[in-house]
């Protein structure tokens, strides 16, 4: 498997979060069945962190709609982003 596994708690759930292959149409997912978050491991800096919250938020209320949970993850990925949140070999 070239997927990268970490365990995650959200909402008091406990999440498999992957960075792996996903299909082409798609930056991520969020599966309930299987509480399991997969994200583009192609992903890097803003990109990478907006996706990973649009997943955990689904994850966490999968009630909110797709529209709520995008404008949320694009407000905290900016914010977090233009603070200097940032994966050591990001360079943007």
């Amino acid at each position: 498997m070239d997927a990268k596994t970490r365990r995650v708690w959200i909402g008091g759930t406990r999440w498999r979060l992957l960075r792996c292959r996903v299909p082409d149409t798609i930056w991520g997912d969020c599966d309930y069945s299987t509480n399991t978050i997969r994200v583009s491991k192609a992903l890097h800096g803003e990109d990478l962190l907006n996706v990973l919250l649009h997943e955990m938020i689904h994850a966490r209320w999968p009630d909110l709609s797709e529209t709520a949970v995008e404008e949320f993850a694009d407000t905290l990925a900016g914010i977090l982003h233009r603070e200097g949140f940032r994966q050591p070999d990001d360079h943007d």
